[in-house]
Formats: C-alpha cells, structure tokens, sequence
C-alpha cells in the first residue's frame, strides 16, 4: 500500500494536464469568455501556461491530502500487522503444544489458525480497497478544485487558454513571460486556505 502514495503524485501531476480544456468545458455564456471558433486575426487566442510540476508541488490542497493519506494509510497498515503478529504467535503456540495435544485438540487448533489466516487476507483486501477509495477521492478533489479555480483564474486573466507545462510534454518551448505558476499557485492557496477556514474544527 505504500505504492499508493507514489501512484497518487503520478496522478495528481497528470491531473494538471487536463487544465488546457477547463475554458471550453464552461458553459457559461459571460461575455468574458470567448467560443474558439470565432477567433479570428483581429481577436488573436490568448494563452497563459502554468508549471505543471510546480502546481503539484506547491498547491497545499495536495499537500494536505497526501499528509491524510499517508496518516490512514499508516493505520491500516498498523491494524495489518498487529493481526499478523497474532497469527505468528497462534503458529508458535501451535508448534509447542503439538506435541502435546491429543488429534482433537490439534484439529480445533488447526482451523482456528485456518479461519483466523482467512479473515487476516480479507481484511488485508478489504482495506487495499478503501486505500484505493481514498485515493480516487483524493484525485476527483484535485480535478474538481483545479477545474474550479482555473475556470475563474481564466476569466481573471482575460486569457482563452491556460495550459500545463512540464519538461518531457508536448510544448517544446514556453516564453517565461507567459509562466503565471506563481501567481496562479499564490491565489490557488489563499483560496484554499479561506475555505479550510471556514469549516468546523472537527473537518479540517
């Protein structure tokens, strides 16, 4: 399960990828916005790009999440291995008292290690999933709150396009004079840092 973690920032960088369309996936009418059909000569397409890397990175909603995780993830891994010590030590008392036990006693010993291993690889299952239901949720948070602020960031910005940037993907070139990461990851933060605020002590 400790691979989740890594999975999880693999994800939540490509995540950022997505962020190109955010304009065009509005359908909101404001006259801020602009259809990109109707860009012409005299209304050029305008373009901001942000630093992928750095957005995941340096957004605290990230952050946050992975301290979440990792912390659950830390539980049930403790849970896990508590069971498992149990088994070990049912298996040692086993290989001491067999010697001793008469069939029927060894028999009942048997299946309590039997039942008590199955339940062991269940639970291990059980809570590989609910890691794997954190972290999905997790991702679906990051899209919801990256298509949320770019949407208004855009507008802000008076720009058609913002898109993610990073070494190794399709733009070959990126003029700095257009890198908004900073700016878009200062507001991204305060935006998110409000609204911890406003929950109850108990949710953040």
């Amino acid at each position: 399960m400790k691979n989740l973690t890594m999975i999880t920032q693999v994800v939540l960088a490509v995540a950022v990828l997505i962020l190109f369309y955010l304009h065009f996936s509005s359908k909101n009418t404001s006259k801020q916005e602009k259809d990109i059909t109707q860009t012409t000569a005299d209304s050029p397409l305008k373009v901001l790009y942000v630093n992928s890397d750095s957005i995941s990175a340096g957004y605290l909603l990230v952050r946050d999440l992975e301290i979440k995780f990792e912390s659950d993830n830390k539980i049930r891994e403790q849970k896990l291995q508590s069971k498992q010590a149990t088994l070990q030590r049912m298996y040692k008392d086993y290989e001491n008292k067999v010697m001793t036990m008469t069939t029927r006693e060894r028999t009942k010993k048997e299946e309590e290690i039997t039942n008590y291993q199955q339940q062991l690889m269940q639970e291990q299952q059980e809570l590989g999933q609910l890691a794997a239901m954190q972290e999905a949720g997790m991702v679906s948070q990051m899209f919801d709150s990256l298509h949320v602020f770019f949407k208004a960031f855009a507008i802000q910005k008076g720009v058609d396009l913002i898109l993610a940037y990073q070494k190794g993907s399709g733009v070959l070139y990126a003029n700095e004079k257009f890198d908004v990461t900073g700016e878009a990851l200062t507001s991204m933060n305060q935006r998110y840092e409000k609204s911890k605020a406003s929950l109850p002590a108990e949710e953040k």
